[in-house]
């Protein structure tokens, strides 16, 4: 028997990491070791096991893992490039606050970090983004994404695999 496609799971997934770390305060979620990105990780998997119920298949740990990298990697691309559209219609230049906030913390920073810091700033002043940023972003984003959600998409594929352990007892 055929089984059902992982593309409406993988666009699920990324939906729903993608409207948490995108709106404000929904991504809060993600200060919680990156908890909503496993959140969509674990909804597309759990739509494609409804699926795979339909044709009599049981979910599989890499069908879970699959699911999850491929959507960390397609949000990961979508988060970081509507984080920098946003950023370049606001055009505020982040990195004055960031001193700010050192300052009255009594943080006092390295020279090297200092020079970072001015070259990001100049670039916000100069485009209205820092590519910088966004480069550092996206690598980072590429990383963490597909990890957490791929642990998402094992941990749902986990629960379904007891529910009908314990279903069959």
């Amino acid at each position: 028997m055929e089984q059902p496609s992982k593309l409406t799971p993988v666009i699920i997934s990324s939906a729903v990491i993608i409207v948490i770390s995108l709106f404000p305060f929904l991504n809060f979620i993600n200060l919680l070791c990156c908890a909503g990105v496993i959140i969509g990780g674990a909804a597309g998997t759990a739509y494609y096991n409804n699926q795979l119920k339909k044709t009599g298949t049981q979910i599989q740990y890499k069908d879970g893992v699959a699911i999850g990298i491929l959507s960390g990697v397609l949000s990961a691309l979508i988060v970081v490039i509507g984080t920098t559209i946003m950023t370049m219609l606001v055009k505020q230049n982040p990195i004055p606050e960031l001193y700010q906030m050192f300052d009255s913390q009594g943080i006092t920073i390295p020279p090297e970090a200092e020079k970072f810091l001015k070259q990001i700033s100049d670039e916000y002043s100069k485009q209205g983004f820092s590519m910088t940023l966004t480069l550092i972003t996206l690598v980072v984003n590429l990383i963490t994404y597909p990890i957490f959600s791929a642990v998402g998409g094992m941990l749902m594929v986990a629960i379904s695999s007891k529910k009908k352990k314990n279903a069959a007892e």
